[in-house]
């Protein structure tokens, strides 16, 4: 008889149901059918695929139908990511359907062919792929060390391979063929020869490896020689570790990661790397393809179901040592998972804002301690949790204290804008950061200037009755863009022609009021009329290519100046930048959220750190109307140690994390009345069960009160949050108390743990 467990929890994909379902396993499948397979099933009259969550002796329920089959082809969810796919729906409120459709998006497409075994079989075979040349790196390494023995007569071959060595060591066969004005014969030649490797990706998939030339290891200096041999000894032991590695900006924190990294797959194990937003992390991802040229995939949400389907297959097959990308990559199958990275492990980005709303650095600690791996959460300025965890003894720093090479941080000034306002100059820049632009044009060097607001103006308001004008859908200023003419909410992206009077009260008298990107942009024109100067920012880079074309002219020093938001602010790495130019250090300090102050202090920091990175040293120019705030301050001294002891001291006494964990409900309905009850039923189902517990920890209730953002999207928003020392209490008050509501009512609630911020 055969062995294993006859019944199987699953749950449905692609179906609107929030559970889990009992199932038989057939006799044929039992001892065969496992943790994280896809599966047929019948389902209130009707045949679906379902994933099995678990296997079981017995059921829930007395009667239960028979699993109609194992779906073909499809590799099971590794271990490490079926527990990670249990803990998300647990911790964050969510259910199992719900996440498995973000881990496995393709369970649509599959059905339009019907509920078949072959199914996912049937959806590969419709793939258009193109065919594509990979270099086989460490067999050209060997034969160079011999001057390629089998190639002295064979000159197209070893210009094929230089072409494909150049072009960071993977092409598309007919622009391979194209580009070495040869016949596939010489390709044919090189692939039998073991030089070059037959792959086959999807039509119109840019191909992972065409970064550039390829790069070889750095020699480490002793103090990444420290991180690195911790961090290795945890991968080579299989031990599940925390480790935050603190790098000051520009110490070289990703040499570090690679290092691990080779160390890792030598050993036969994978590397999971998180960055917070593919957009704004080029030069990480193109030092990556560069170091493991075919061996990696990039993973994000702009990949459409085709390369997605392709980069799955690839992971699942163990095809694959690394896969980089941003949060939703935590879930991505690899095999004998051996260490996850979380590089800028403070950034927002990591938290999905729409369901289910998950945590990626969270769930990356979570799939590491499944997988008994170490995580590496590396960043120059941690995120006051983290640093709270190193104290308390759950996580182990690493330091990298100088800068990489002989540069050295930044010198920073400080401007109190009050004193330039009063000798009546120019309202945007000091005198100092004027003088200072210009001395870096006459040497030659590059300059950037960051302020975290696009657009011309932040708001239009009448001069007569003081109204401003205000998105209809969303109840926040609308942003006046220049170029285009137009008043755009920076929220739901509508675009309005600006009025010729005041709609309130019909005077002609609007004033553009705030400073923008375009704004800054158009007046160091006017005073640097013979510099290159770009902006980059939303606005600027919508059409394809154009963030890489900036990014490039930068490290081809065909830029002067570069004005930007956060977009410039981190991850850049331009060897020519010495000044880097703050317009406004205040721009979210007075945000009503209790992280204000930290994002303060780590967007400055960030962003003085892209000055200085090469030979020459470095300068930070710092306007503020706050100087002696201990965020900016502490930025503007490189005192972070100073910085986190205020801060933790600040949250201790308010009782906000890391002190205590939160839990926020965001109420939205089309009327703002109806908003404002449900959010005080929400308040009183806490009560009643904070009242029903036995447990003295503290609890507390936020709210009920309206969202600083009242208005978004046409729906009113209100906040009721709850907080405690127990994660596991408030979770289960949350949860009863949700469950309670009516089906209508729950869908007017968004169940928000560790909410990124509280606007």
């Amino acid at each position: 008889m055969s062995q294993g467990k006859p019944f199987a929890a699953v749950s449905p994909l692609a179906v609107p149901v929030d559970a889990t379902y009992d199932y038989s396993v057939p006799l044929e499948l039992r001892g065969k059918l496992r943790a994280g397979d896809m599966v047929t099933v019948p389902f209130r009259n009707r045949t679906i695929f379902a994933v099995v969550v678990k296997l079981k002796d017995t059921p829930e329920v007395a009667r239960v139908k028979p699993i109609a089959g194992r779906v073909d082809d499809f590799r099971t969810f590794p271990p490490d990511l079926m527990h990670l796919c249990l803990w998300v729906s647990q911790v964050f409120l969510c259910s199992m359907r719900a996440v498995l459709d973000t881990v496995f998006p393709f369970q649509k497409s599959m059905r339009q062919r019907g509920f078949e075994a072959d199914a996912y079989r049937t959806l590969k075979r419709r793939l258009v792929m193109n065919k594509v040349i990979n270099l086989k790196t460490d067999a050209v390494e060997r034969a160079r060390e011999r001057d390629f023995p089998d190639l002295k007569r064979a000159k197209s071959q070893r210009a094929v391979l230089y072409i494909l060595h150049d072009a960071g060591g993977a092409m598309p066969l007919s622009e391979l063929l194209k580009t070495a004005n040869t016949s596939k014969a010489t390709v044919d030649a090189l692939i039998d020869k073991g030089y070059a490797a037959l792959d086959f990706i999807p039509a119109h998939m840019t191909v992972a490896g065409e970064a550039g030339a390829m790069e070889q290891q750095h020699t480490l200096s002793p103090e990444q020689e420290v991180a690195y041999q911790k961090i290795t000894h945890s991968v080579t032991e299989g031990r599940h570790e925390e480790f935050l590695l603190h790098g000051i900006t520009g110490s070289g924190k990703t040499e570090v990661y690679m290092h691990a990294a080779a160390e890792c797959i030598a050993q036969g194990r994978t590397v999971l790397v998180l960055i917070p937003e593919i957009a704004l992390s080029t030069q990480i991802i193109q030092r990556f393809l560069r170091r493991y040229i075919g061996r990696i995939a990039v993973w994000h949400s702009m990949l459409n179901l085709t390369e997605r389907l392709y980069e799955w297959e690839r992971i699942a097959a163990g095809q694959v040592d690394i896969v980089i990308g941003a949060r939703s990559a935590v879930f991505a199958p690899l095999i004998n998972l051996g260490l996850v990275i979380v590089d800028e492990e403070q950034e927002a980005a990591y938290k999905q804002d729409s369901f289910p709303r998950y945590h990626g650095r969270q769930a990356a600690i979570e799939r590491a301690k499944a997988a008994r791996c170490p995580v590496v959460l590396g960043s120059a300025t941690p995120s006051v949790g983290s640093f709270f965890n190193v104290r308390r003894g759950r996580a182990t720093l690493l330091t990298l204290p100088a800068r990489a090479g002989d540069s050295e941080l930044p010198d920073i000034r400080l401007i109190d804008m009050k004193k330039v306002y009063k000798k009546r100059t120019t309202s945007t820049f000091s005198p100092q950061m004027l003088i200072a632009l210009k001395e870096n044009l006459e040497r030659g060097e590059q300059s950037m200037v960051f302020l975290n607001h696009r657009g011309y103006s932040q708001y239009v308001q009448c001069f007569r009755c003081g109204e401003s004008l205000v998105c209809p859908e969303c109840s926040i200023s609308l942003k006046y863009h220049k170029a285009a003419d137009t008043l755009k909410c920076h929220i739901c992206d509508v675009a309005h022609p600006l009025p010729a009077a005041c709609p309130h009260c019909g005077s002609k008298g609007l004033l553009k009021k705030g400073l923008g990107t375009e704004k800054v942009f158009g007046q160091l024109k006017r005073y640097f009329k013979d510099a290159r100067i770009e902006r980059m920012d939303r606005d600027t880079t919508t059409r394809r290519g154009e963030y890489q074309r900036i990014i490039k002219d930068m490290e081809d020093g065909n830029i002067d100046i570069l004005v930007g938001t956060q977009m410039i602010a981190k991850g850049l790495d331009f060897a020519g930048v010495t000044l880097v130019g703050v317009v406004s250090a205040d721009s979210i300090i007075n945000l009503p959220d209790f992280r204000a102050s930290e994002r303060t202090y780590q967007l400055l920091t960030q962003v003085a750190g892209r000055a200085g990175r090469g030979d020459k040293p470095g300068n930070v120019i710092v306007q503020t109307l706050t100087p002696e705030h201990p965020a900016i301050y502490a930025a503007c001294t490189h005192d972070y140690q100073k910085y986190y002891d205020y801060e933790l001291e600040m949250r201790k006494a308010g009782r906000f994390p890391p002190y205590t964990r939160i839990i926020n409900c965001i109420i939205s309905h089309e009327d703002q009345h109806q908003a404002r009850d449900l959010a005080y039923r929400l308040e009183d189902l806490f009560v009643a069960r904070i009242e029903a517990m036995a447990s003295d920890r503290f609890k507390g209730i936020m709210g009920p009160s309206e969202a600083p953002f009242y208005k978004l999207h046409g729906k009113y928003r209100w906040f009721t949050g709850i907080r405690g020392t127990s994660l596991n209490e408030i979770l289960s008050i949350v949860d009863t108390s949700h469950k309670l509501l009516t089906g209508a009512e729950q869908r007017c609630v968004a169940v928000d743990v560790f909410p990124a911020n509280m606007l």
